[in-house]
């Protein structure tokens, strides 16, 4: 679509409408994403969408960049290969427990992908995934001196499926997690504990 000339109340209500298409994607996933709850929230007339975006389709695409930023930036603790490989997983996953309640339909997607392979929210969702995995597990291969491939996978699932149950069971369950891990106090002590290196 070209880009129209918008006056400054037309590019207030895009980007209300990108934010809210955002909101929603991040709350209530995809299907939750229709073009009368969009236009609803965003309190304007379902005739906006194609206007301001051409189609529901490209409005979707660019609350996706808005909520990748926050995807993107967890991944990229893994990346800083200035700091030892203990803490980039530390960093990583101090800040994935806080991305999981942020965006609890997006987690879903995540840790239970049930959407269709055309859709273009489980395929950056799954780039971004395959991205992380050989990152995550080569810092668990470096922390704990594994050098079996069959090892460095199994440690690497024990340490998500650690860090991923207690989301799953807070998220699907209304809060079944354990007190203790549901307090932002404790979310650095879980980490080392999950870390820790047993002789």
């Amino acid at each position: 679509m070209t880009e129209k000339t918008l006056t400054q109340k037309g590019s207030r209500i895009r980007r209300r409408m990108i934010d809210t298409t955002a909101r929603i994607l991040r709350e209530q996933g995809f299907r939750g994403a229709t073009v009368r709850r969009i236009a609803g929230e965003a309190h304007v007339n379902i005739s906006s969408v194609r206007y301001y975006f051409g189609s529901k389709e490209q409005l979707i695409a660019l609350a996706m960049d808005t909520l990748m930023g926050d995807v993107e930036s967890v991944v990229s603790c893994l990346d800083d290969t200035r700091l030892p490989a203990e803490e980039r997983l530390r960093r990583y996953m101090r800040a994935y427990i806080p991305l999981a309640r942020k965006h609890p339909a997006l987690f879903k997607t995540l840790s239970c992908p049930s959407a269709p392979a055309h859709d273009t929210y489980f395929l950056y969702l799954t780039f971004l995934y395959e991205q992380c995995w050989p990152k995550f597990t080569a810092a668990v291969a470096e922390t704990y001196g594994l050098t079996n491939r069959e090892d460095v996978e199994l440690k690497s699932l024990q340490l998500i499926s650690a860090l991923e149950f207690p989301i799953l069971l807070e998220l699907n369950k209304g809060g079944l997690a354990s007190p203790a891990y549901a307090d932002p106090n404790n979310l650095d002590r879980y980490v080392d504990l999950l870390l820790k290196k047993h002789a």
